[in-house]
């Protein structure tokens, strides 16, 4: 039985390093886990100013 692992990168630029970092550590991780990423594309952005 295969774990989901849900991987969220904090940055939405094509050329993000934490990205490519994330996509390098899904292709060593052992067969047992399916990775999925989390896109933050469509979370609004948290202002406490505005609260």
């Amino acid at each position: 039985m295969a774990r989901t692992v849900a991987i969220i990168v904090g940055s939405i630029r094509k050329e993000s390093i934490n990205l490519k970092l994330a996509k390098a550590l899904v292709k060593l991780a052992p067969n047992v886990f399916d990775c999925d990423f989390i896109l933050i594309d469509d979370l609004p952005v948290y202002n406490q100013d505005l609260d």
